[in-house]
């Protein structure tokens, strides 16, 4: 009975908030926005080997000490090298009630395959 329960209340999470997962070249388009907000949550050593124009370094390991800065009146996209570290960020924020949250699928190494350029 209580395995059918938790299957249950399981399906029930269809109703919660998921994270909007986009593409680089979504990313891309909305450089320069400034109803947009990006954050790299990569290391800083990660980070100094290029980034994306105007990411500001947030590592994912500090998360509790900058989530409140995270502006919630912008759309926020967040990229790591692929995409685990910035799922963790998404879900983190997503738990403290962000709902503008886009989630970069394949991080700066989708963005370098595409020959996007890189700031550093």
């Amino acid at each position: 009975m209580r395995a059918w329960l938790f299957l249950a209340l399981l399906g029930l999470g269809l109703g919660l908030a998921q994270p909007r997962i986009v593409g680089v070249e979504d990313l891309r388009a909305v450089l320069g926005n400034p109803k947009v907000f990006i954050i790299d949550v990569r290391t800083p050593q990660e980070f100094a080997q290029g980034h994306v124009q105007g990411a500001v370094n947030w590592p994912l390991q500090e998360i509790e000490r900058w989530w409140s800065k995270v502006p919630k009146d912008r759309e926020v996209y967040i990229y790591c090298n692929t995409q685990n570290r910035s799922g963790a960020a998404v879900q983190y924020l997503m738990s403290r009630g962000y709902q503008n949250l886009r989630m970069v699928h394949g991080g700066i190494q989708a963005w370098m395959a595409r020959r996007y350029p890189l700031a550093r």
